[in-house]
């Protein structure tokens, strides 16, 4: 009898152990179930987090990169406001009056004029106290200044009678020509036409005349020590009014551009006039703006050399 207690109580005890065992189990695969929802959950967020940090990072890029250009608009803005305050406190509302000396040329010699041009104070100042006008809008080879000039020489020959392509060219020339030859002031065009200038501002200034009034020039590169800048025309046919049988140009492109002077002693000098012998007879030429620097394909100077 107490054996078969002892069998029953023993059966007993390893049943609640294995139910016991069994529970823990149970209760232990709960518990990892929960742990990786928990887990998964966790992730969840953790990505959603990323997602929300990544979209605020691409929203701070964008507001720094527009921070960057208010403050760039707002410095553009301030040396405007600074350099059109400059050039008011010059000036006010005046203009300055050029009258100024032109020629062409005719089978008696040179018929002179005088055109009356408007620069407004304002347009001036700008130019003088501003290093990069086209910041302010500003054009120096293409002011409204430069076209008046061009239609004042183009109205001054109509009346004249003496009105074709080669005049209209050397009158234009003889616009820088005739300026003072001013080595302390000079500058762009417009200022060049209140004081004038040296050889390469009078030569940008005739170029930027006759490429305004539709001809096709440069500035002509003469390089000997201490160096030149004259001017190169293309024309349709050779000068007749060029102080030589034989007028001179260099060939670039296909098309011949005849040679000026872009200063004289006073008197003005013609289109396709002999230059700077010495420079044309060595090649040192170049074709200046707007070709920047470009060697021309031939250069007929007779008798220094013929290409």
């Amino acid at each position: 009898m107490g054996r078969k207690l002892a069998v029953t109580v023993a059966l007993l005890l390893l049943i609640l152990l294995m139910i016991s065992t069994i529970s823990f189990e149970m209760h232990k695969h709960e518990s990892r179930k929960e742990l990786e929802r928990a887990h998964e959950e966790l992730l969840n967020e953790h990505l959603e987090l990323l997602s929300r940090y990544n979209r605020l990072k691409v929203a701070y890029e964008e507001l720094k990169a527009r921070f960057e250009e208010l403050k760039a608009n707002y410095s553009e803005a301030w040396f405007r406001a600074n350099v059109y305050w400059k050039a008011l406190m010059l000036l006010g509302n005046r203009s300055i009056i050029l009258r100024l000396n032109v020629s062409v040329p005719y089978e008696g010699g040179f018929k002179f004029g005088v055109i009356e041009v408007k620069i407004p104070l304002w347009k001036y100042a700008l130019y003088r106290v501003c290093g990069n006008p086209k910041r302010l809008d500003l054009d120096p080879y293409n002011d409204t200044v430069l076209y008046d000039v061009v239609a004042k020489v183009r109205e001054w020959l109509i009346r004249e009678g003496l009105f074709d392509e080669e005049r209209f060219s050397n009158a234009l020339v003889s616009i820088a020509q005739l300026l003072p030859y001013n080595e302390s002031v000079g500058g762009r065009p417009v200022e060049v036409l209140v004081h004038g200038g040296v050889c390469t501002e009078k030569a940008f200034l005739a170029v930027a005349l006759l490429r305004l009034a539709g001809y096709e020039a440069c500035v002509l590169g003469i390089n000997v020590p201490p160096g030149h800048d004259a001017i190169a025309i293309h024309l349709s046919k050779p000068p007749r009014f060029a102080i030589a049988d034989d007028p001179w140009y260099v060939a670039f492109k296909g098309r011949r551009y005849y040679v000026v002077e872009s200063v004289s002693r006073g008197w003005p000098i013609t289109i396709g006039t002999p230059l700077w012998p010495s420079a044309f007879k060595e090649g040192l030429i170049d074709m200046g703006w707007p070709y920047h620097g470009e060697k021309p394909e031939k250069i007929h100077a007779p008798p220094y050399r013929e290409e």
